[in-house]
């Protein structure tokens, strides 16, 4: 959950995914990275922003059909924009602003921001594939300062299975269950309720099966045509649900069946996670069984400690002040900072070239965090608390319906 507090020093009047009245009040532009409910902070509040909120095009689609008192101005993934920043106090300034793909979730953007004086990148929630990485130096992204997603960092996390894998794996077991029984059904639970889109077309793709979702997760799914065969109103007919906020692990709470149908049998559960995974080495199963017919994945949309150190490598020599937007609490800052630094020392008998520093990291004080945090530390252990808490699809929703020309 980010802690990020919505303002930079650095960048006066502009506000990153937070958007209460503190940072209302200090910004006259804002951006936001993705739409998790940890990074929305003060979007739903009835007063429309003091100004634009740039956000990428599928962003864009679902924070107006949310929130529609918002101005939105859509800036497709990789574009530039060159923007005049008038901070409630102090002098104007010019900023150049480019979004790079954060791959975390459909439509999720880092932001990397220049001026005359800064080179900021501010990551939000990422985990970035290898072709993304390659494709950074083309966007000639070179900050000095990063705030980084720094969720999975943690010595227990350093590795993550690629998402595909993880999909294959979970596109197995539902082949494997459905095959077996015309009776069973599937019962996925994914983290988050938006982000798993990937997830659900290649289950739709591959099994050529619908996957339940109630009305309010699904509605602004019908303003995107590439998901128009994924999901399903038919709860009685489908065989994979993913409808949050319902008990499925048991019984089939959201359809109307015969009793023999609703038992536990027939219902197999399917949890992708990434908490529980600690201390994951490759080659090691990914997978494994719970009570009864649940299984869970590893499954991770933000990258592993291992993948962090990569990414901060790859923006070198430039980076020197590093950031975290995940933080529990002091001790949890000053040993992600010290973690960090060990992983980025120069390895074995490397030597820092004569005349250069020592590679010297600064993260933020605490209390340049979000008030009041209460973050608990990672747990390896079967939980439900897990669960991000993402709650985008859990409330009804009052939308527009699409048009001929969406």
């Amino acid at each position: 959950m980010s802690t990020f507090p919505g303002t930079v020093p650095e960048l006066p009047g502009i506000g990153i995914d937070r958007f209460d009245q503190p940072v209302r009040d200090r910004a006259t532009l804002f951006f936001l990275s993705h739409c998790h409910v940890d990074h929305m902070q003060g979007l739903p509040d009835a007063a429309p922003l003091p100004g634009p909120l740039y956000v990428s095009p599928h962003t864009a689609v679902i924070v107006g059909l949310r929130h529609p008192q918002h101005t939105l101005v859509p800036v497709p993934v990789r574009e530039q924009l060159n923007l005049t920043v008038r901070p409630p106090a102090g002098p104007a300034y010019e900023l150049c602003v480019r979004t790079v793909p954060a791959e975390h979730c459909p439509g999720s953007v880092m932001f990397y921001f220049e001026t005359k004086t800064v080179r900021l990148l501010y990551t939000g929630d990422f985990r970035l594939s290898s072709a993304s990485l390659t494709a950074i130096a083309r966007y000639r992204v070179r900050p000095t300062i990063v705030y980084l997603d720094s969720t999975f960092l943690d010595r227990r996390y350093a590795y993550f299975p690629p998402r595909q894998a993880s999909m294959d794996r979970i596109v197995e077991l539902c082949s494997r269950w459905l095959a077996h029984d015309r009776r069973n059904v599937v019962a996925l639970w994914p983290p988050a309720s938006y982000g798993s889109e990937e997830l659900f077309c290649q289950l739709a793709d591959r099994l050529h099966q619908r996957i339940h979702v109630y009305a309010a997760q699904r509605e602004p799914y019908n303003h995107f045509a590439v998901l128009d065969h994924v999901f399903t109103d038919d709860a009685a007919g489908a065989r994979i649900h993913a409808c949050r906020g319902k008990t499925l692990e048991h019984e089939r709470a959201c359809r109307a069946a015969k009793p023999e149908e609703k038992h536990p049998d027939f219902v197999l559960t399917i949890r992708p996670t990434a908490r529980r995974w600690c201390n994951l080495r490759p080659g090691e199963p990914f997978w494994q069984q719970g009570s009864g017919n649940l299984w869970y994945v590893c499954y991770s949309s933000h990258a592993s400690s291992t993948e962090l150190v990569e990414f901060l490598r790859s923006l070198q020599p430039d980076v020197r002040d590093i950031r975290f937007s995940v933080v529990a609490d002091e001790l949890d800052r000053v040993g992600k900072e010290t973690l960090l630094r060990s992983l980025l020392e120069p390895a074995g008998n490397e030597l820092v070239p004569p005349g250069e520093a020592p590679q010297r990291l600064h993260c933020l004080p605490l209390g340049a965090f979000k008030a009041k945090a209460k973050l608990k530390q990672a747990a390896c252990k079967e939980s439900d608390s897990e669960t991000e808490d993402d709650e985008l699809h859990r409330r009804p929703m009052k939308m527009v319906r699409r048009t001929g020309s969406d």
